[in-house]
């Protein structure tokens, strides 16, 4: 079902085809897009009946663009989540006339017909529908979190998109969707059609973002494993799980990784910027205060740019576990009584930590820093523009170690200070708060004790009001001595009457003082979210407002009996979640009233944030699709419902059928006072194609032409087991008008999976430390254009120091290995050839280099030297006099950090033999997808992936070899006529553990120097882990040496960006220094040559600030 794909461009062409000189000059389309760690890829299409005509035309009008530029984003390479299966597919990239109105799939071309251009990539199976999951294997809870659009999401991506403004007018919602029809809109992008259609990755704006909605970032976060699904089967059945036996654990949603999926707007011609935008004032201050579907002769004047980036928050365990390649914390939440303690004693022991710091429940931000969020842990502070992990934030030592961090931290309305509070379920003081100003200054953190042997009580959410701190103690309490018989320690407590505690707020700090005063709420209750608590103007009562549910979640997540409980619970109806009301008298401490407001069933309630803690009118929340959790036992959101708390009248937006959303931020416009003045932004999936008209075998019910009554094709029953296949948009709704419908819709390249929380984040909040990739690119290859890097012999860049002593610390240790080729050694002789290189030369003699390399190689080098033209064998941008491409046929996957991944790189520099490297960093995605289907081709059993590196094919003998001792072995085998390998890299006596040990000797130090986006150094480097990054279409070539700190840095850039590239051994001895000398005038290594943009430098600093500029999806902001 592979076909071949041809993307069309406008006049700009691609960038990475130009030279340097084309990108000086600025050109390029004004979409751009570049993926992570795994880019957004093309997927294959199945061959099914074309469609009426005008749906064809519907579909021309989604993907066109026009001849000012406009396009949708560059599709690079595609990857695959990790237990996927399979598939092949090719890719181009051709520029055609600006006319051409669509992305086409070129279903007639024959995938055996050469293409220069032509590249094979795998089909993202990230987002491809895999099948639904035994419960008998993973448990009802695991297997329900783990399917459809719970499955996890890999890959991380970077992509924007420019609309409004002088552009062609946004696609109109009422044109292309009469009804409103998400599949209207998007035909060709929901369902399982999604990963079959043309280039479902392209990110496109549909209707049009209101003039007055406000630059900033909406973001959102929520669980994501970062392994594939095997890993959180029964606890001891899955890859490597460590057993320690005496009861069962299985895989709680709450466990997984954090990822962090956020979208932002940035105006590009704002509507205050002077005379000239006239109009554009004109057309802000004349929006109709209703927002609804638009139409064209509603011009909008102002011009935006929309990034969608998603990256996983990089904590000590996301380290560790990927480094180790397997899980290294056994769940706790849906362990057995047995196996809580043992579990947790080994989580300890193993991963530093009783719980894993997934940080994947809420965000903050606040004082210039953002806060990925999780209950009973410290919060990780994470670039707010970037997303990339920066560390774990403790406010400069402020906040105690014993102290975590809420995910719900709380704005004084009066102050503006930020209050907290930590739950510690482990040790007491279990319960502790304090608050933050806006300098990050922290108030005294008061500790709240317990009976330690009695326990804790779990708390989750808390208010602030303008005189005083409302906690929340629930019936969900931690009993440690329930593990003496056998049960969860964690339990819905119905014995334990719920209580609100009050804690009066000091006058003039606003911080939290005195005693902490407790009202009985006189039966057991459970509060996860409140909506809002306030002061009464007329009687001073407090009021809180919430959605009560009463031990309904910590039942509905239970690993197994999860569906029959939830069933019970609907038909009983008595702890389902719904809006509660709370009046409690300050000056007797008594509840004064306990109301149900409204019947229906919600979660995740949001309001405008500019009235927290003060009374407010409305409160948004998202409506549970009951058939989903009773039959499937998944938690979604089918509607928005909003709440006028004064009235009790409720309005409902529908996401439509087998359409889901998640948690809805409101976004005031910009100088509103009104409450409802604003826009409710959200993550919607489609689950369209795999929710209606199907059958027990296929989707039913087509016509003659085999599409059924959605629109949608015949489809096996087997791939509509799950929602993975769906499209996921960004919804932008008027607060005032919900039933209107979205104002604007934003398709996304790729499903954001459902999760936690969302958060919003105004300009004026942002620090901004990227630019747009496409502008760093050309400004790179500008810069390498009209001033060259001159090469300066042992120029040390400011803030690489610490790196470069490490490296040769690993150098030191390794005994120089790989800086001589094989048989090296030096005398003084004439100076018969100036052409040669040579280190040294003076009075008629120069410093000779001798060598002994393999037969084969010395074969090359004499037809090198005879050829006379500065032809280089294995050097890929050259080609023979019959124009067969000369790419070398060594291809090695490795990773930097890896022992013995550099004992074939330094048999690689001994042995001067020129190889394709691509690198496999630690987190890395589509070379590791590549990796699998090598090693699978090739008969190897994929286990842990990390052991089958480095892993080497050589395409002139057919040999495919994994691990260093028999890739040594080989090499010296083939390419040294049979010669014993050296003793710096034979097998032998602890020969792994001895590189090991040297690799992790390099230290942290960060390799690009100054580096405002650098993320989180964990472990001996942060090289070692993968970074967002473009791909280019043809592989770098680097001249360098395993031995040189300065190459060091350059290849750690590489593998961190998980760029492929050819490298050119020229450790000293080799005729490959002769051959850089006579193409550059000069011989220096590092020596960088792209041929993408026909850029070549010196220098490692230049060289990594280039690759930045060019490859990393997030360039950072570079120095004046």
């Amino acid at each position: 079902h592979a076909s071949a794909v041809s993307t069309r461009v406008g006049t700009g062409s691609w960038v990475h085809l130009m030279s340097c000189a084309m990108w000086a000059s600025g050109t390029g389309a004004r979409a751009l897009s570049s993926a992570g760690a795994g880019p957004s890829g093309t997927r294959a299409r199945s061959h099914r009946p074309v469609r009426a005509s005008s749906e064809n035309k519907l579909r021309s009008s989604i993907s066109r663009h026009d001849s000012r530029g406009r396009g949708t984003p560059s599709v690079s390479t595609g990857v695959i989540s990790r237990d996927a299966l399979n598939t092949f597919i090719e890719t181009t990239t051709e520029t055609v006339d600006d006319d051409e109105t669509q992305l086409s799939l070129d279903g007639d071309r024959s995938r055996d017909e050469p293409n220069e251009r032509s590249q094979q990539i795998y089909v993202d199976a990230d987002r491809v529908a895999l099948p639904s999951l035994a419960d008998s294997e993973f448990g009802e809870h695991a297997a329900a979190f783990l399917s459809g659009n719970f499955q996890p999401l890999t890959e991380e991506l970077t992509t924007s998109v420019e609309c409004g403004g002088d552009l062609e007018d946004d696609d109109d919602l009422l044109d292309v969707a009469p009804s409103g029809s998400f599949s209207e809109v998007f035909e060709g992008f929901v369902g399982i059609d999604s990963s079959l259609s043309d280039a479902p990755e392209q990110m496109r704006v549909v209707g049009t973002v209101p003039p007055g909605f406000p630059d900033g970032k909406f973001s959102y976060v929520g669980p994501n494993p970062k392994f594939d699904r095997s890993h959180y089967k029964k606890w001891g059945t899955g890859p490597e799980h460590v057993d320690v036996g005496f009861g069962e654990g299985w895989h709680h949603w709450f466990e997984g990784d954090g990822m962090v999926y956020a979208v932002d707007f940035e105006k590009m011609n704002d509507c205050d910027d002077g005379e000239a935008n006239a109009s554009a004032k004109k057309a802000c201050s004349n929006v109709s205060e209703k927002m609804h579907l638009n139409s064209r002769s509603n011009t909008n004047h102002t011009r935006r740019l929309i990034t969608y980036r998603n990256r996983y928050v990089r904590t000590n365990s996301w380290h560790d576990e990927l480094k180790q390649d397997k899980r290294l914390f056994a769940p706790l939440m849906n362990a057995s009584g047995k196996s809580f303690l043992p579990h947790a004693v080994s989580n300890f022991l193993r991963g530093g930590y009783f719980l894993k710091d997934s940080a994947n429940t809420a965000l903050a931000s606040y004082g210039g820093k953002m806060l990925a969020l999780q209950d009973t842990m410290p919060p990780w502070e994470i670039d707010g523009d970037s997303l990339e992990t920066k560390g774990a934030c403790d406010f400069d030592g402020q906040l105690p170690f014993y102290v975590p961090f809420t995910a719900h931290p709380k704005r004084a309305p009066d102050t503006g200070n930020l209050h907290f509070f930590g739950f510690n379920p482990v040790y007491p003081p279990h319960i502790s708060m304090g608050s933050l100003d806006p300098d990050l200054k922290m108030s005294n953190v008061k500790a709240l004790w317990h009976n330690a042997l009695q326990g804790a009580t779990f708390m989750h959410d808390f208010c602030v009001t303008t005189k005083r701190v409302v906690l929340f103690e629930g019936s969900m309490n931690i009993r440690p001595l329930r593990m003496l018989s056998g049960q969860h320690p964690l339990r819905y407590d119905q014995t334990q009457n719920a209580r609100f505690g009050f804690a009066a707020r000091c006058p003039v700090s606003g911080d939290a003082t005195g005693e902490v005063t407790w009202i009985d709420c006189g039966c057991h209750q459970m509060v996860y979210h409140f909506i809002n608590a306030w002061e009464d103007s007329v009687t001073g009562n407090v009021v809180v407002v919430g959605v009560r549910e009463d031990g309904f979640f910590h039942g509905a997540l239970q690993a197994n009996g999860t569906r029959k409980w939830i069933k019970d619970a609907f038909e009983k109806g008595e702890a389902t979640p719904r809006v509660h009301r709370w009046e409690i008298d300050p000056a007797t401490n008594e509840m004064v009233s306990q109301t149900w407001l409204f019947e229906d069933i919600v979660e995740v309630p949001r309001i405008n944030d500019a009235f927290a803690g003060v009374k407010n009118q409305f409160a948004y929340a998202g409506r549970v699709h009951e058939s989903s959790l009773a039959d499937d036992a998944q938690l979604k959101f089918d509607a928005v419902v909003k709440f006028d708390l004064d009235t009790g009248q409720t309005d409902v937006y529908e996401h439509g059928v087998g359409r889901y959303g998640m948690e809805q931020q409101f976004v005031p416009r910009q100088g509103a006072v009104d409450e409802e003045d604003g826009w409710l932004v959200m993550y919607v999936h489609d689950e369209a194609a795999c929710a209606v008209a199907c059958d027990e075998f296929a989707c039913a019910e087509s016509d003659e032409n085999g599409v059924n009554g959605v629109g949608l094709p015949q489809t096996p029953r087997s791939l509509c087991d799950t929602a993975a296949t769906g499209r996921s948009e960004c919804v932008i709704l008027n607060a005032k008008d919900l039933r209107g419908g979205p104002v604007a819709r934003i398709a996304l390249p790729s499903r954001v999976p459902y999760g936690a929380h969302a958060h919003w984040t105004p300009k004026e909040d942002e620090v901004k430390t990227t630019v747009t990739t496409g502008n760093a690119s050309a400004a790179a290859a500008r810069r390498v254009a009209e001033n060259p890097p001159k090469p300066k012999m042992f120029a040390v860049a400011e803030g690489t120091l610490g790196a470069l002593a490490g490296t040769a610390v690993t150098g030191l240790l390794r005994g120089a290995s790989g800086l001589f080729v094989n048989g090296w050694r030096p005398w003084i002789g004439l100076d018969t050839n100036t052409n040669q290189y040579a280190f040294v030369r003076l009075f008629g003699g120069r410093f000779v280099e001798a060598r002994k390399l393999g037969s084969r190689r010395e074969m090359e080098i004499a037809e090198e030297e005879q050829d006379g033209s500065g032809f280089v064998f294995g050097d890929a941008l050259s080609v023979d006099d019959d124009g067969n491409s000369n790419a070398p046929s060594l291809l090695l996957y490795e990773r930097e950090g890896c022992g013995e991944c550099k004992r074939v790189r330094e048999t690689l520099s001994m042995l001067d033999l020129a190889c394709h490297l691509r690198p496999c960093p630690l987190g890395a995605t589509k070379h590791r997808k590549l990796l699998d289907k090598a090693l699978l081709a090739n008969g190897f059993v994929l286990e842990n992936k990390n052991k089958k590196l480095p892993y080497l094919e050589d395409a002139s003998t057919g040999a495919a070899l994994v691990g260093a001792d028999a890739i040594v072995g080989y090499l010296y085998d083939e390419y040294l006529d049979g010669s014993a390998p050296s003793p710096l890299v034979r097998s032998g006596f602890l020969a792994n553990l001895r590189a090991q040990f040297a690799a992790d000797a390099r230290g942290a130090g960060d390799g690009s120097g100054p580096n405002p986006t650098g993320a989180l150094r964990k472990g001996p480097s942060g090289a070692y882990y993968a970074r967002p990054s473009t791909t280019p279409i043809k592989p770098l070539q680097l001249w360098a040496y395993e031995a040189s700190p300065f190459c060091s840095l350059v290849r750690e850039t590489l593998s961190e960006l998980e760029i492929p590239y050819v490298l050119m051994p020229c450790a000293r001895g080799s005729p490959r220094r002769t051959a850089l000398q006579n193409r550059t005038g000069t011989f220096q290594v590092p020596y960088l040559e792209d041929p993408n943009t026909g850029c070549g430098l010196f220098e490692s600093s230049e060289i990594v600030r280039y690759l930045r500029a060019s490859y990393q999806a997030t360039p950072p902001v570079e120095k004046a």
